[in-house]
């Protein structure tokens, strides 16, 4: 049975504006005209993006009862990028050398990889990447299960194209916008200032004077005794 496939940490986004009810086929189609297409018989270095169900990673079909993650909607989105081996080219030029008896100039190595990747590159199978995500319709909130740069833009990509809203990420002050908080305790929030934590060659002073400090006290407080 497919489960959601959790990667490290977890990246939490909000949206404002209206998308469609993923209990309604709208949602579905949105995530179908931009699905995931293959990149399997490329001849040419490629990356691809879109969107895929649990039931069905080639993204060829979708389904309201293949979203259902239980307390949310489960998206997944596939990402495929195809390249030219490096072992298989640093082969290739390696035996050319050898049998030249000398290096390959610049143009001789250019010309050596745009021969091996238009004969290679239909036979190479891309890497593949699924990344989860549970979308709170209700509280407009989604949860992404990856937390890398590159998994951050795509989904956020794919999101905006799909529904026409972009994703904001979730950082301290909107969780709390969010939280259901009365209009006091809002503009109480939105003009709260940050505290800033010392330097960091401050804080190390800060760090070795601690025993000394806790030393001397004691030292005081024998003495008072005494």
């Amino acid at each position: 049975m497919a489960a959601i496939r959790k990667s490290g940490g977890v990246v939490a986004f909000f949206w404002d504006g209206k998308i469609a009810d993923p209990q309604d086929q709208k949602f579905v189609d949105a995530l179908a005209n931009r699905r995931f297409r293959t990149i399997e018989n490329a001849a040419s270095e490629e990356v691809s993006s879109g969107w895929v169900t649990a039931l069905d990673p080639t993204g060829d079909s979708f389904g309201l009862e293949d979203l259902d993650g239980g307390t949310g909607t489960w998206l997944r989105f596939r990402t495929d990028k195809k390249t030219l081996p490096k072992k298989w080219l640093q082969i290739h030029r390696d035996a050319a050398e050898k049998a030249r008896g000398k290096k390959l100039s610049a143009r001789e190595r250019r010309e050596m990889k745009d021969d091996l990747t238009e004969k290679l590159l239909p036979r190479v199978l891309p890497t593949v990447q699924l990344i989860d995500a549970l979308l709170f319709f209700d509280k407009k909130t989604v949860l992404l299960f990856a937390t890398s740069k590159s998994a951050r833009e795509v989904f956020g990509k794919l999101f905006f194209e799909s529904f026409g809203v972009p994703l904001e990420r979730a950082n301290p002050l909107q969780c709390g916008l969010r939280a259901g908080l009365d209009e006091e305790a809002k503009y109480a929030l939105e003009r709260t200032e940050p505290v800033r934590w010392p330097k960091a060659e401050r804080a190390g002073e800060i760090a070795r004077s601690a025993p000394r400090q806790a030393v001397a006290a004691t030292e005081q407080d024998t003495e008072g005794d005494a």
